[in-house]
């Protein structure tokens, strides 16, 4: 048997999860960028998080967190679940499908053969939909965040395919991984767009207004402008690591930051920026034009950063990391200021 979701249109993006909502979002009739979800969802955020492996940087909140924001603040419902047994989940996925109702599931990343990572690379936090399947070639039909006009990189090279043909085996595996970070364990969401709530400035000003205060007043020193701060100081520290974890460090968090890592660019900051710009026409507030514009110009401070990353990754070189710091110090500068003018517009 065969089975295709009627007038569900691939899209590709910029960040897996913002993609994969916009399409669900398009789809039952409420079109979003993926800026906008994101910003609504007060998604950018910072970490710096020392790890055996490597240590790592990270520029936007906690899995579930996002969507439980996005979902509080739009007025819908947003459910995450989850089971154990995947035959019975594989049975629902067919279902809602035959319903016509599209699927976003998370999955573990290095079981997707399409991306041709590193089995040992796991993140159990990517999102994709499911809109088909196939059960004589036994193959699902899955909407990445690549399209023919939208290039994700890949260790293999560059793909842009407006959809992926997966096997059930490689999807189970995939879907039931218990393998951090945020293993998948089976979860999907399920959506209902009823009540739905016009964006409008109270919207924004909440959205805006968290965003600010978690950047500005983090609970731990490893988070928000705080954890800036600490990644400008520490990354001189690398020069105790071995070659070999310097330099994986250096590739780790070039892709935290790049927008070939799925963040739009400059680690998200990009992606800010024009959700002020477009949150400016909602406002009618051309300040949040500027300060939106102010974001896009951090956000290539950022990418300078993970080109210095990129070299680090490919020499090793201690050279680099005091001028690493040096930037990022300014950074955290920059993104403070530019905290402080939002919380002082929105409050």
């Amino acid at each position: 048997m065969k089975s295709v979701v009627e007038n569900f249109v691939p899209q590709g993006g910029k960040h897996c999860i913002t993609n994969s909502l916009k399409q669900i979002f398009t789809y039952y009739g409420y079109p979003m960028s993926e800026e906008l979800l994101f910003g609504l969802a007060s998604g950018l955020s910072f970490l710096y998080l020392n790890q055996a492996a490597s240590p790592m940087i990270n520029g936007r909140t906690k899995v579930f967190e996002f969507e439980k924001k996005l979902a509080d603040r739009l007025q819908i419902t947003i459910q995450c679940k989850a089971g154990k047994n995947y035959d019975r989940i594989f049975r629902m996925t067919k279902q809602m499908i035959d319903a016509n109702q599209p699927v976003l599931i998370y999955v573990d990343m290095p079981f997707l053969p399409y991306l041709g990572l590193a089995d040992g690379s796991h993140f159990g936090g990517h999102a994709v939909v499911l809109f088909g399947y196939d059960d004589e070639e036994r193959k699902f039909l899955v909407s990445d965040r690549d399209q023919h006009d939208a290039l994700i990189y890949t260790p293999n090279g560059q793909i842009a395919e407006d959809f992926h043909m997966v096997d059930y085996d490689d999807i189970e595996r995939a879907r039931s991984s218990s393998f951090r970070p945020f293993p998948a364990k089976n979860k999907y969401l399920c959506i209902d767009l009823q009540g739905y709530r016009a964006v409008n400035q109270e919207v924004l000003r909440e959205a805006i207004l968290d965003t600010c205060e978690s950047m500005l007043y983090p609970p731990a020193q490893l988070l928000g402008v705080c954890g800036i701060l600490k990644f400008s100081r520490e990354v001189c520290r690398w020069k105790a690591f071995s070659q070999k974890k310097r330099r994986l460090a250096g590739i780790t968090n070039y892709f935290q930051i790049h927008e070939k890592g799925g963040t739009g660019g400059g680690i998200f900051r990009r992606m800010y920026g024009d959700f002020l710009k477009e949150a400016a026409g909602i406002w009618q507030n051309n300040r949040l034009v500027e300060l939106g514009e102010q974001f896009i110009a951090v956000s290539f401070l950022w990418d300078a950063v993970a080109e210095l990353l990129w070299k680090l990754s490919q020499t090793g070189d201690i050279q680099l990391l005091h001028m690493i710091s040096e930037r990022v110090q300014v950074i955290y500068e920059r993104e403070t200021e530019l905290y402080q003018a939002l919380y002082a517009l929105t409050a």
